[in-house]
């Protein structure tokens, strides 16, 4: 089997059919099967997927869980379950917009042995499937290494294709990051790098019943925080050093939203957590033992740089 399509599933009655039919839809050379991960849904998905499953018996395989098993053991579970040379990835609630997306990427993948994943670019619709006015700007940068990653993500799930040879067996860690597609990328990619199609083949959906439409700003970035916490861990230390700063100063702009915000609690937790991993940090133990003097003496460093004419990364 030269492919897998590999499905996430759970509670979105709305738009699942539209993503297995544009699934259904693509025109390739090679042979594929998809598998579909169904979390017991509560609102009719699981239904409908076995809708679909019953219509195409040999092409759709069913993973169904007898509870609602957690997000790890679903993508564990579904990438075992992969038989294809390459898995692609899809949830449930997003679509593919070309007939020929899986061709594309199998052929860049093909002609490229050395890369371990391919995405592309994806349009962002709402829950009509309308498009966006505000969209992620397209990117020049074609081909991405695994450190060109950790410093920038650009990369969004509905749209990849990993190569199964270069996927290692998923670690226990994962199961502490609150987002698993990124540390998944990551290790795909500390065995080879990544290579981007500069083409709309696909549409990431934002509606009211998505994760991250549910959560706030500074619980999103929070959550964001420990899944980089994870990767960074167990980077490799040149790895880690080349990182450090970066993944410091997000910590740092967590907890400052927090002290914005008024819970100053918040900010002194989020900080020590920083702190865990960054101890000598200076931000980090302001706003961990004087958060409410952060702020103002934050303003008065940058007016200083400013006037002294330094470059300034005005994150946190």
């Amino acid at each position: 089997m030269k492919l897998t399509v590999a499905v996430l599933a759970y509670n979105q009655v709305q738009f699942v059919r539209q993503a297995l039919d544009s699934v259904l839809a693509q025109q390739t050379e090679f042979d594929f099967d998809i598998v579909i991960s169904e979390d017991c849904s509560t609102d009719g998905t699981r239904e409908i997927v076995r809708e679909y499953a019953a219509e195409h018996p040999n092409k759709i395989h069913l993973l169904m869980s007898t509870f609602n098993a957690g997000d790890f053991r679903v993508i564990e579970e579904l990438y075992k379950s992969a038989r294809g040379a390459y898995i692609a990835l899809l949830e449930g609630d997003d679509y593919w917009t070309s007939p020929h997306k899986l061709q594309k990427q199998v052929e860049f993948m093909e002609e490229n042995q050395q890369y371990s994943i391919c995405w592309h670019y994806q349009e962002h619709v709402d829950s009509q499937g309308l498009r966006m006015p505000d969209q992620v700007a397209h990117s020049s940068k074609l081909s991405w290494s695994v450190e060109d990653i950790l410093q920038h993500y650009p990369i969004q799930t509905s749209s990849v294709v990993l190569r199964r040879s270069m996927l290692p067996a998923l670690p226990d860690w994962l199961n502490k990051c609150p987002f698993r597609d990124y540390p998944i990328f990551v290790l795909c990619m500390q065995n080879g790098p990544g290579g981007y199609l500069d083409e709309s083949l696909g549409a990431y959906r934002i509606h009211a019943q998505g994760f991250s439409s549910c959560l706030d700003d500074v619980t999103l970035k929070l959550l964001c925080q420990r899944t980089y916490k994870q990767i960074y861990l167990h980077l490799a230390p040149v790895q880690q050093v080349l990182v450090a700063k970066l993944f410091a100063r997000k910590w740092a702009s967590v907890a400052m939203l927090q002290s914005l915000s008024g819970d100053l609690a918040a900010c002194r937790e989020t900080a020590r957590e920083g702190l865990a991993d960054f101890p000598n940090d200076v931000r980090l133990r302001l706003l961990a033992h004087f958060p409410s003097l952060y702020v103002p003496l934050r303003s008065m460093w940058l007016r200083w740089k400013h006037l002294f004419g330094r470059r300034v990364q005005d994150e946190a």
